[in-house]
């Protein structure tokens, strides 16, 4: 866009989402031609129509983008992905050629994948280090106390 244009002539685009006009930005200088929403609430509508279009199913891209739920247990600690046990420290990792992030615990599954080397090696080539997750909620001894009697326990033994 040329230096000194007035407010009222730079070009306008209409939203495909919302139908309103738009008018050209500064920061759309460069992609000015791609621009079809006015706004980022308008491109989350419009982004969640298509996906709504296509049955929830989500694209290559989408799914890579979301990172893999890994399920909370009790005090803050999170479940190995491999062994299915709750650990205080995970390793963040890709293990396979999906390319899928995974919680491993350092305890017994890890050297298992990586073969004890955090770069990977030849007889682990799909193994990529992703950092180290540790559980930094600090249970008291008052909640502790607080918390509820586990259902089925026997006092006194």
């Amino acid at each position: 866009m040329p230096a000194n244009v007035k407010k009222e002539n730079l070009p306008e685009k209409v939203c495909v989402v919302c139908n309103r006009p738009f008018t050209w930005r500064k920061k759309w200088e460069r992609c000015w031609d791609e621009v079809t929403t006015c706004s980022k609430s308008c491109n989350v509508k419009r982004k969640r129509e298509k996906q709504q279009q296509r049955g929830g199913e989500k694209t290559e891209g989408e799914q890579q983008q979301t990172m893999t739920t890994t399920i909370q247990s009790e005090g803050g600690n999170k479940l190995c992905d491999k062994c299915g046990k709750s650990r205080a420290m995970l390793i963040r990792c890709q293990i396979d050629s999906g390319k899928r992030w995974n919680m491993i615990c350092v305890e017994g599954c890890w050297r298992s994948v990586s073969g004890g080397v955090t770069d990977g090696t030849a007889e682990y080539p799909h193994y990529k280090y992703g950092g180290v997750w540790k559980n930094r909620r600090k249970v008291s001894l008052e909640e502790k106390r607080k918390a509820p009697p586990v259902v089925g326990a026997v006092l006194g033994e």
